[in-house]
């Protein structure tokens, strides 16, 4: 990792700038945050389940503002996204934090405990971007949403160097701090657990219906999308449940692409890793209802992206070598078919 963006080995709050939570209301003598759908009512002193925001005098106040617990320059396609800017890398960066309780989270650590962090300016975020000759930042690791206040200024200062600003998060929030934070987005990969809202209310304490709500906003804004569904042993590792996934993604767009990503036993939750031969069936059943389906956390075939119209190789993969092979001007060279690719 490049100096200029190591971590402290401990938070550090020094002249930490007190944000106060622009989406908020008054009950009584409580303040209730109304970034996200649950709507935590807090007292003084009191912070929400989120871990970002606290009651401080009187005020609502994000006090996870810049502090960064992690920080990498990653391949865009580890985000997964496989269609925005391919074989590009971006700065990484997340905070401590989250808004759900998933049972198998996969990063717990950071999510549902706190690591050390330092505090990263939005102008100090833009230089290191700069620095590393970026495409610009992916918001990720934890919870990134939990984190607004930062995302909308840090995200105004990439915009206005030309830098991109990309979200990998569970999607949780409500749709006015989301009209915001779209003013500054550039590419979404978002994490739909589960098509059952039984599932989201039981292993993540949230609900299927706000998530569903940010995919079609984001997508309707015209931002670049892409979609998560981790198949985990023994909740959703059944076709009838892949099925529902893909024919939800697609009766939105049957271009956005799905990443179906192999479970592994973490936090709370030690059933076997999902099954690899489970995988790709889920894989090719979900193929039949959208052009751009990719398995995850796995190795082997499946990875490449081969045109929808004429099966030509278009972006071959392996590891974490990237050859854009056949797209020209947006299409396939081959046959002419548009193809849903940002490119540089």
């Amino acid at each position: 990792m490049n100096d200029n963006l190591r971590l402290t080995a401990r938070p550090s709050f020094v002249g930490q700038p007190l944000i106060e939570v622009p989406f908020q209301s008054r009950q009584g003598r409580r303040i209730r945050c109304e970034v996200c759908p649950l709507y935590c009512t807090l007292g003084e002193g009191d912070i929400g389940v989120c871990g970002g925001r606290q009651v401080i005098g009187g005020k609502l106040i994000a006090v996870n503002y810049g502090q960064v617990c992690s920080l990498q320059i990653d391949p865009i396609e580890k985000k997964p996204l496989y269609h925005y800017y391919p074989g590009s890398e971006i700065l990484s960066v997340g905070p401590n934090g989250c808004n759900l309780t998933c049972s198998w989270c996969q990063n717990w650590p950071i999510s549902q405990n706190r690591a050390p962090t330092r505090s990263v300016g939005p102008e100090e975020l833009a230089d290191m971007v700069d620095a590393v000759d970026g495409i610009g930042a992916a918001y990720t690791y934890a919870e990134p949403l939990i984190w607004l206040e930062y995302l909308l200024d840090a995200g105004r200062v990439l915009r206005e160097r030309d830098l991109v600003n990309v979200f990998i998060t569970n999607g949780y929030i409500n749709a006015e701090p989301l009209k915001r934070l779209l003013e500054v987005a550039d590419a979404f990969n978002i994490d739909l657990k589960s098509s059952d809202d039984a599932c989201y209310r039981h292993h993540c304490g949230g609900r299927l219906e706000d998530v569903q709500r940010t995919i079609r906003m984001a997508h309707d804004a015209g931002k670049h999308v892409e979609i998560t569904h981790l198949v985990v042993t023994g909740v959703n590792d059944r076709l009838e449940r892949i099925e529902a996934v893909a024919k939800w993604v697609a009766a939105l767009d049957r271009q956005i692409p799905l990443h179906l990503t192999r479970f592994f036993p973490s936090h709370r939750y030690d059933e076997q890793p999902t099954d690899p031969a489970f995988l790709a069936e889920a894989c090719d059943l979900a193929r039949s209802y959208l052009d751009w389906v990719y398995p995850g956390n796995t190795t082997g075939t499946g990875l490449d992206s081969l045109c929808p119209g004429c099966g030509e190789l278009l972006v071959k993969r392996l590891g974490e070598t990237v050859e854009v092979l056949g797209i020209e001007a947006g299409s396939c060279w081959n046959c002419g078919q548009e193809v849903p690719f940002v490119m540089s």
